[in-house]
């Protein structure tokens, strides 16, 4: 007869892991030290002295001294591997002062190229009277290269007494002497300069009539008058100043005209001109100019 297995009985109660629990004790060591307004004090108290400190240090200019020394240091090895200024090259100077030009780069020979700023030099070759536009670049290891434009002298111009030197924006140039320009047409008038660059634009079509030019005086800001040599006054239109200066040329080359005497043509009628014969006047000394 087989054997019969018994079935086991299953586990009565529960199984619990084999864990111990910590007790808090109440031993001095498990307490702070201080309460969290005490630590919290200290925490502020700490930082201050961070701020003070820093604070002092910052006006102690301690590290403004520390960081300068290490910037010199590092520039006199730049010079000494030889970065450093020993020539400047200028392009297209012929009235701005070199003097001025070398003061306006803003650095001697020999210093460090690399504490040279082209915007700044830039910046104050522009303010020079004589400029127009420039450009500045640094060629390293040791070179400035200066490009410079300057404004140049089309004409003098008399007004309230006095003869500037003006630019072809009919702008003055305040270091221009006048005297020093006496090749140049001389204008006159106040609405002069503005019309000055578009006169002297057409005259380059009439060689012989500017050779002889001596003034040319802007009348109520609307016309010209010449006084060519020697002692010659002509009146121009307003309208159609190439159709007279076309009859002037006549004139001058097959008439004679300035041999004659003659002391004014009259050329404002397109289909007439009016010689009017007689003395000198006075205003052919070219003098001071009357609009």
């Amino acid at each position: 007869m087989p054997r019969v297995k018994k079935k086991k009985k299953p586990l009565r109660g529960s199984v619990r892991q084999n864990t111990a629990t910590a007790k808090r004790g109440s031993n001095e060591e498990s307490r702070p030290w201080f309460g969290f307004g005490a630590r919290l004090a200290l925490l502020i108290l700490v930082t201050i002295a961070i701020i003070v400190s820093t604070a002092w240090l910052w006006r102690s200019e301690w590290p403004h001294r520390q960081a300068r020394r290490a910037t010199n240091a590092i520039l006199r090895l730049t010079q000494k591997t030889g970065f450093a200024v020993t020539d400047v090259m200028v392009q297209g100077r012929h009235y701005t002062n070199k003097q001025a030009l070398l003061e306006a780069l803003g650095i001697k020979a020999g210093a460090p190229i690399v504490l040279f700023s082209p915007e700044q030099a830039h910046e104050n070759i522009m303010a020079l009277p004589w400029s127009e536009s420039v450009s500045v670049l640094r060629s390293m290891p040791n070179k400035i290269i200066v490009r410079l434009s300057e404004r140049q002298p089309m004409a003098r111009w008399q007004h309230n007494g006095k003869t500037v030197v003006i630019d072809r924006d009919g702008k003055e140039l305040t270091e221009a002497q006048a005297d020093q320009f006496l090749n140049l047409p001389l204008v006159v008038g106040d609405a002069a300069p503005e019309q000055t660059k578009d006169l002297l634009s057409s005259l380059q079509a009439f060689p012989v009539v500017a050779r002889l030019l001596k003034a040319a005086v802007r009348v109520g800001e609307r016309r010209w008058n010449f006084y060519i040599q020697p002692n010659l006054l002509i009146r121009l239109p307003e309208d159609g100043i190439d159709d007279a200066l076309v009859k002037l040329t006549t004139l001058i080359q097959e008439q004679k005209i300035t041999d004659r005497n003659v002391v004014a043509v009259d050329l404002r009628l397109p289909d007439r001109m009016v010689i009017e014969p007689g003395t000198q006047p006075k205003a052919s000394q070219f003098g001071e100019m009357s609009e």
